[in-house]
């Protein structure tokens, strides 16, 4: 490629990433409220990029890697979310760093920035440098990134191909959410979940940038999860919780009193929280407190541990539920609120219960018809989830192979762009 025409392969990102964030906000706002947003992000992004011009590195260092792993924020490293998959690929002798995407105070502080290789326009000017900074520094073969809807993504994709390298998303659950964010889609390959993920992701009327998608599976289920199947005999229910923005809502609140006054109702039932990773669940923690038979798992008790304690899952609005299904437990799809099903659960399980007697009977169903509601179950993880339990491997051989050079195997479908036409 020709160094005009390379240029111009620069200039063509800045100008579609403009049309895309103005799209994005004329899909929630008018025109006044979204050219006001417009012109507010973008005096922001331009003196984020000034900034950045005075504050760039006269040198990146050297610290090179096979596999550089680019989380959302520092704070995400904490959660060890990716442990499996670093400890598998440096396990097999690659050299895998993971770094996190700084906030712009610390990225202008320690200068975290070289200047782009092409021009770009001011505003974005800071994320194409701090792109470059990382490429130089790691000079990976491969970044697998983390961060959905980053601004980074498109300038990194484009410094790591001038390398001959390659730009990954891992999915860090499934893609059916309506999240705005997920309109990002620029990078060489996707690694989604399953086929639910790629049939939401295909139906969205807004995508910025082409990409390979590839069924991967999760890299962060291995056969800890292939468990015998649940014995109703037992009588432990699992409730996954929700997020701690999600538990502040009126809906969600009487979810989880729902499941309190069923709690008090069947206490030969054993009930089981697990809590989602940033919550402290203190609705929860209260009730456990009260209730002999409600118990709030510790923090380290992992996902397949819990699901190994129980017999049943109650499911609210939790990717969790597809690792339950997988482990071969009975689910019930529970939720007082009036959000939408996401994960198609009442296509699979059967109607949403919001109310004590809903419950009772749905719990009372699945001890008459185990089979049938473990037959529920294998169906819903198969949708969501390719490969089941050997996701984990199958991440593993698709990294091993765009480090060789090979086009992984597996089911792949080339998502194209609504924006750059």
């Amino acid at each position: 490629m020709s160094a005009d025409a390379v240029a111009m392969q620069w200039a063509n990102k800045a100008t579609a990433l403009d049309r895309y964030r103005w799209l994005l906000l004329r899909e929630r706002h008018g025109w006044l409220g979204s050219a006001l947003r417009f012109l507010r992000e973008a005096l922001g992004d331009t003196l984020f990029g000034l900034l950045a011009r005075f504050r760039l590195a006269a040198v990146a260092g050297n610290e090179p890697c096979d596999f550089l792993l680019l989380q959302s924020a520092p704070k995400v490293i904490t959660f060890q979310r990716k442990k499996l998959l670093i400890e598998a690929l440096r396990s097999r002798g690659h050299v895998l760093i993971e770094t996190a995407l700084p906030e712009a105070r610390t990225l202008l502080r320690e200068r975290l920035l070289r200047r782009p290789p092409q021009p770009v326009p001011l505003r974005y000017f800071a994320y194409a440098a701090h792109a470059e900074w990382l490429v130089e520094h790691y000079t990976p073969q491969v970044v697998l990134n983390d961060r959905n809807g980053s601004l980074y993504s498109p300038f990194l994709r484009l410094a790591l191909n001038a390398r001959q390298a390659l730009l990954v998303h891992l999915a860090h659950a499934t893609t059916v959410e309506s999240s705005r964010r997920l309109g990002m889609n620029d990078y060489d390959y996707y690694f989604l979940f399953g086929q639910s993920s790629l049939e939401a992701l295909q139906a969205r009327e807004l995508r910025f940038g082409c990409s390979t998608a590839l069924l991967a599976g999760s890299h962060m289920i291995d056969t800890a999860f292939d468990l015998a199947p649940a014995d109703p005999a037992r009588r432990v229910l699992l409730v996954l919780g929700v997020g701690p923005d999600k538990e502040k809502e009126a809906g969600y609140q009487r979810t989880y009193r729902l499941l309190r006054d069923w709690a008090a109702r069947n206490p030969d039932y054993q009930v089981l929280v697990k809590a989602h990773p940033r919550s402290q669940v203190p609705f929860w923690q209260q009730e456990a407190s009260v209730l002999d038979n409600v118990e709030v798992l510790p923090r380290e008790c992992g996902l397949a541990e819990a699901l190994a304690r129980a017999s049943l899952v109650v499911n609210i609005m939790s990717n969790a539920v597809i690792e339950a299904a997988l482990a071969r437990r009975p689910l019930l799809y529970v939720n007082a609120s009036d959000d939408a099903d996401i994960f198609a659960q009442e296509r699979f399980l059967g109607p949403c219960v919001a109310s004590l007697e809903g419950l009772q009977a749905a719990v009372s169903g699945i001890e008459q018809d185990h089979a049938a509601a473990l037959a529920r179950s294998a169906d819903f993880a198969e949708y969501h989830l390719a490969h089941g339990c050997a996701g984990l491997t199958w991440n593993i051989q698709a990294l091993t192979s765009l480090l060789e050079g090979c086009h992984p195997s597996g089911v792949s479908v080339a998502l194209t762009s609504t924006v750059e036409q």
